[in-house]
Formats: C-alpha cells, sequence, structure tokens
C-alpha cells in the first residue's frame, strides 16, 4: 500500500515563510522510529500530533490528518509543522 503526503499550499507557504520548515523535511519526520504521537492537544477532532526528529536534526511537532484514498492507499494531510517548543523536546528526549 503506497503512502501520499498533501499539504495546502497556502498553508505552506504561511507555514514556510514563519517557521523555516520545508515539505521534504516534514515528511522525513514521519519516519522518525521514536516519534510520539497522540490525539492533537488542541481538541481538534481527527487531527493528530506527531512528535518527530526530521532528517535535518530538528524536533519537529507536525500536525496532521490522515485518511484513505479511494484506491485504498493512505494519505497525511499536513495541517501544519514547526520546531518543537522545550516541553515538547524534555518529551521526545524522555522517551
Amino acid at each position: 500500500m503506497d503512502t501520499g503526503f498533501v499539504w495546502d499550499i497556502e498553508k505552506y507557504e504561511l507555514v514556510q515563510e514563519k517557521h523555516g520548515v520545508v515539505f521534504h523535511e516534514v515528511v522525513s519526520a514521519f519516519d522518525d522510529p521514536k516519534g510520539l504521537e497522540e490525539p492533537d492537544p488542541q481538541g481538534h477532532s481527527e487531527r493528530y500530533l506527531l512528535l518527530a526528529r526530521s532528517h535535518n536534526d530538528r524536533i519537529l511537532q507536525i500536525v496532521y490528518t490522515d485518511d484513505f484514498t479511494e484506491e485504498g492507499s493512505m494519505i497525511y494531510r499536513i495541517i501544519t509543522a514547526f520546531d518543537a517548543g522545550q516541553e515538547w523536546v524534555d518529551e521526545y528526549q524522555r522517551q
């Protein structure tokens, strides 16, 4: 089964400008075997938070949703991504 990633272009441009993250770096964080996933702490249903290290050695907080395409492939829809705050970095390093 294939996995895909999408990001609304307008949201991506805002996040890229504000937080300096790029698409391929965010996607690389999904490969972190130590990544922590949990429901969105802001309480948005069907959203998740991923706390993970990117290939550039940055610990990122990524908010996303996931779904399946009509063909049965998994698709991750990225909402936002940014450098993790210190409390989240500490949480990541504790695990």
